[in-house]
């Protein structure tokens, strides 16, 4: 009966048990009284004008008495249909050019948290006759900080009975904590793994990504040398592009080094405007010039698009908005 039941809340996307027909209707009763599918209570979604869908879920939680919010992406682009899904209610890291650590943290997702996200996207998907191909762990929090809940979910989605998404298809993003780094090499699991680097300095690191006074780069650099040779898998080094802070000749130079060092790949993201900030967003000359300085040296660099921008669902613009209403 479990294997029933899972195929058609994972396979059929079917998530009220009265529909689940091959039941019998006395343990369909059963089910309906003493549990529920989805645990979340959808309180805004929000479509881009490139196709980006943005959705505000509320959870009710034990431990508050009132419920915490959670923001969740998906980013569809031709046949890749990609879920950016949170993990923790806020941030605490508080990183400068980041909306979410901006609000008040409020603690950790549990994996049946994390999953129903993806869920919600695949039964959207699957209504128009596709399926969601990748995930994204870059959402709200810090992965890391809530490393169980976080595994928990992406083995569900991987899972032959889960979601069934290849897990050269899921990616966890990480601000850079080096043991968690080690501890997920040492699960010799498939999954993608991105730093969010942002400066190839450590001291202008710390000036944006608090965490960075904890954790010194070279002890980031070192746990992604030992996750290549666990693993064989290449990291990708994630490079937030913000003028007059990290855009220089120079930038790029150390920049291309580390990346040779450790055998990575970098990927651009272009900053997003985030309410306050002194950032801008690069020119379109910029990205060029310091993407044309990375190639030349021989690094394999990629520049993320920017969706989701004009509903701010965008990367680092994700934050709880509960009176967020949609724009004409």
């Amino acid at each position: 009966r479990a294997q029933q039941l899972l195929a058609w809340v994972y396979q059929h996307n079917v998530f009220e048990f009265q529909a689940m027909t091959n039941l019998p209707a006395e343990l369909r009763q059963q089910l309906e009284q003493e549990m529920v599918i989805l645990t979340g209570r959808e309180i805004i979604r929000r479509e881009s004008q490139d196709g980006t869908i943005k959705i505000l879920i509320e959870f009710e939680t034990d431990s508050a008495p009132t419920p915490r919010q959670v923001e969740t992406v998906l980013i569809p682009d031709d046949k890749r249909h990609t879920a950016c899904l949170s993990t923790q209610f806020g941030c605490p890291l508080k990183c400068a050019f980041c909306a979410t650590g901006q609000g008040p943290f409020q603690g950790n997702l549990q994996a049946g948290q994390i999953v129903e996200q993806a869920l919600r996207f695949q039964k959207y998907l699957k209504m128009k006759g596709q399926r969601l191909s990748h995930v994204v762990f870059m959402g709200m929090g810090e992965p890391f900080l809530n490393y169980e809940a976080t595994l928990k979910a992406a083995r569900i989605l991987n899972a032959s009975w889960g979601l069934r998404i290849s897990a050269r298809r899921i990616t966890i993003s990480t601000s850079g904590l080096p043991e968690t780094i080690r501890r997920l090499a040492d699960e010799a699991l498939p999954f993608n793994l991105a730093i969010s680097l942002h400066s190839p300095w450590q001291e202008k690191r710390k000036e944006i990504m608090p965490l960075a006074a904890k954790y010194p780069l070279t002890s980031i650099l070192e746990a992604a040398v030992y996750y290549f040779e666990k693993t064989g898998r290449e990291v990708t080094l994630e490079y937030l592009m913000i003028p007059g802070f990290n855009l220089s000749w120079n930038d790029a130079r150390k920049l291309a080094s580390l990346a040779r060092k450790i055998r990575a790949n970098v990927n651009l993201i272009p900053y997003n405007p985030v309410d306050p900030s002194s950032f801008r967003s690069p020119r379109p000359a910029e990205i060029i010039k310091f993407v044309n300085w990375l190639r030349q040296l021989g690094i394999n660099t990629h520049v993320r698009r920017s969706r989701g921008k004009d509903i701010e669902a965008a990367c680092g613009q994700l934050r709880q908005k509960r009176l967020d209403k949609p724009k004409d």
